[in-house]
């Protein structure tokens, strides 16, 4: 009757038990390293032509519910050093899988370090997550029929792929795709599939990731960005990059994507602070929990799923 978000099974309790722990374990970690938790607007200005945004109405004006910290993080990050956020993001995407809610949870951070600096603050806090449940949530893996054994032996470093060789591994496979498109959830699938522990992929072009990613100094035509997959064919859990600093390369980059500037001022103001070189991550604590507890559907992971044909009850 009440469905994935039936509290009164024990299966439901063990996954929100979980969710808490993760939590814990994540917050323990940042503070451990120095991070300071903050939290920007869920509400923000005009976003021009990005996508998956829903609409809201803010008195007369026209206003849209948020995807993410940027572009506040630049000014958290430019005041206060290593910051991070827990908090609700919404994508309007019409999407039927087993891995997309228009309302999700986020877990992100940002610091004043390059690429490589942040591939390993994501490889660390994951691993870490994983090495506290192991022994913090033995009874709700084990109720959930999750061998904690494979929660230990997540460790760092984390493998790693450019773009270039997963395409390559791709069609070595037989998948008809080509240098340039875009990795599906269906291609993320076949890929971590050949993994049994979490792994890295670097490296994507310009044409399939948002503006705001800084170009690779040796290839113009990459950015320096990174995807985090789950193995066993759980997909991309964790997305993020160095960030594009100077505001003239920032104006550059909108104007190839044929984004309004006028649009973005706000995001433009923000930069008033100066260039602060920063590199950024953000976990889909969902899609986490779904690889950790090893769920058919991602929907179990949060009491009340919002899918895009449900927002009852």
């Amino acid at each position: 009757m009440f469905g994935s978000y039936d509290l009164r099974s024990k299966r439901k309790q063990a996954i929100m038990k979980v969710r808490a722990k993760v939590l814990n374990a994540t917050r323990r970690w940042f503070s451990q390293q120095g991070y300071t938790e903050v939290h920007g607007p869920t509400i923000i200005p005009a976003v021009g032509e990005w996508p998956g945004h829903f609409e809201v109405k803010y008195f007369d004006k026209k206003a849209y519910l948020t995807q993410g910290l940027q572009p506040y993080a630049n000014v958290f990050v430019a005041n206060l050093g290593k910051i991070y956020t827990i908090a609700p993001a919404f994508r309007a995407e019409k999407l039927r899988t087993k891995r997309h809610l228009t309302e999700y949870w986020r877990i992100e951070a940002a610091a004043k370090c390059n690429f490589n600096g942040i591939i390993l603050v994501q490889e660390e806090l994951v691993a870490h997550i994983c090495q506290s449940l192991s022994k913090e949530a033995q009874e709700e893996l084990k109720l959930l029929r999750r061998n904690t054994k494979d929660m230990i032996e997540v460790k760092t470093p984390f493998p790693r792929l450019t773009y270039d060789e997963t395409i390559e591994m791709l069609q070595e496979d037989g998948i008809n795709i080509f240098w340039g498109e875009e990795l599906t959830w269906e291609l993320e699938k076949n890929i971590s599939l050949q993994s049994d522990q979490p792994f890295f992929i670097t490296d994507f072009p310009v044409s399939i990731q948002t503006f705001f990613y800084k170009s690779n100094p040796q290839r113009p035509e990459l950015t320096l960005s990174v995807d985090l997959l789950a193995p066993g064919g759980y997909g991309e859990i964790a997305g993020g990059g160095q960030m594009i600093a100077k505001k003239e390369v920032l104006l550059k980059r909108m104007a190839e994507e044929k984004i309004e500037s006028e649009d973005q001022q706000w995001y433009l103001d923000l930069r008033q602070y100066g260039p602060v070189p920063q590199a950024g991550f953000v976990i889909g604590l969902e899609r986490l929990i779904q690889w950790i507890c090893k769920l058919e559907h991602i929907r179990e992971a949060s009491t009340f799923p919002r899918l895009f044909d449900k927002i009852y009850p």
